[in-house]
């Protein structure tokens, strides 16, 4: 189904964490920064969520989500949900975040035509591309609104990519009937992936009518554009190349990484229990490592104290996986247990699990997480009013922080 209920989360009475006034404010320290904030830090009017991270090596320049604010920019008058991309500050900056993510940094609305005129329709689920070797330049996202692009005069569901170079925005669903959501562009912005009609489809960003791989939803791309991933039956489906193939049959929310060494990982969350060490009843994250000749080859549960050790509990949802995640890379998750979330990170190469953020007030207080190319930084959705910064209450926002320890809290 396409991910739109998390935009509109209601508001909930959230209890406080302690928090230690020497709690460093910056992104290396125990706090995340919000980014879906006004000019001055001001707190939106609206909720925001779907963040997504470009995949550019270490650097996670662009950060893009979808808010129903109407005070971010200058200029937002059409009273619908729109598209953003914050981009982090250059250098030191960058990485001395004291204050919310803005006025440092800047934020663009990129739900617009390619004369900057704004959508009248909600747009929605953006998707950042770059990669290990290419600059982020484009953002792909679906809309309702007729007056985008040209070739689109009606109020259905479409997907689009904005071009951050030429400022240009592309119609991608060309020719599809059916509301067309949820995209996955790759990092070389040249294809994007969606899901229309119950099918998945691929279309090229430049132009040529979109192929359907097959039944499914939510599909979503490798950085390296290798493999894409998608959701079948209550299960994970994953392209390569011209072959198809089954990673579980019982599976959701799936990513995968770059092909490294003739290998990917796949991580997707599931209430199965595919290994002896999952003692937990509720849903737990685990990592398929997919060959290139398509046959799994490992299965690890990743939501557990530590490689090998039984499961966390609760329920965990599955974030994401860098792009070398199958051998030695970082895969994200937020767990729930006794009202209380927990985001936490596995480095696949020691096989530690460590936490980064906290919240309470649940169910669900950390959600939608994103993670950056090398996993040094993430992006989440929360509705914990409890963060630094954090100026508008229990409503959802979203917030950027970099991969170190949130004991402190």
């Amino acid at each position: 189904m396409p991910r739109f209920p998390s935009l509109v989360v209601a508001g909930c009475v959230v209890a406080s964490l302690t928090v230690p006034t020497a709690a460093s404010a910056r992104i290396f320290g125990t706090q995340p920064i919000p980014i879906s904030v006004g000019p001055h830090g001001e707190g939106a009017n609206g909720p925001s969520g779907h963040p997504a991270i470009s995949g550019d090596d270490r650097k996670a320049r662009l950060v893009a989500f979808d808010s129903l604010a109407s005070n971010l920019v200058a200029g937002d008058t059409n009273g619908m949900s729109d598209v953003f991309v914050w981009r982090r500050p250059r250098g030191r900056a960058g990485l001395r975040l004291t204050r919310p993510a803005r006025p440092s940094g800047t934020l663009t609305r990129v739900s617009v035509s390619s004369h900057g005129v704004q959508g009248n329709g909600a747009s929605m689920n953006p998707s950042v591309d770059g990669s290990m070797r290419r600059r982020p330049h484009c953002v792909a996202f679906q809309s309702t609104a007729s007056n985008l692009s040209p070739r689109d005069r009606d109020p259905v569901w479409d997907v689009f990519v904005r071009n951050l170079r030429s400022h240009r925005t592309t119609l991608v669903s060309r020719g599809i009937a059916a509301p067309a959501v949820n995209p996955s562009i790759d990092g070389s912005c040249h294809r994007v992936a969606f899901e229309a009609g119950g099918f998945v489809f691929v279309a090229r960003v430049r132009g040529g009518r979109p192929h359907a791989l097959g039944a499914g939803t939510n599909p979503s791309f490798a950085r390296d554009g290798s493999a894409i991933v998608w959701e079948r039956a209550g299960g994970v489906m994953m392209r390569v190349g011209r072959h198809t193939l089954q990673v579980t049959a019982s599976g959701s929310d799936a990513h995968v990484s770059d092909r490294t060494r003739g290998e990917w990982g796949v991580v997707f969350q599931t209430a199965a229990r595919l290994t002896g060490n999952d003692t937990n009843p509720g849903s737990d994250v685990y990592m398929r490592v997919v060959s290139g000749r398509g046959h799994v080859r490992a299965t690890d549960l990743i939501s557990a104290y530590r490689r090998g050790a039984h499961s966390l509990g609760g329920t965990s949802l599955a974030g994401g996986i860098s792009a070398y995640g199958a051998l030695r890379g970082i895969v994200t998750f937020a767990n729930l247990r006794g009202g209380s979330d927990t985001l936490y990170y596995r480095n696949n190469h020691t096989g530690n699990i460590d936490d980064l953020a906290h919240a309470s007030g649940g169910p669900f207080s950390i959600f939608d997480v994103a993670t950056s190319a090398r996993a040094n930084f993430v992006a989440f959705s929360s509705t914990y009013s409890g963060f630094r910064f954090d100026r508008n209450g229990a409503q959802q926002d979203v917030f950027f922080k970099a991969l170190r320890d949130g004991a402190a809290l």
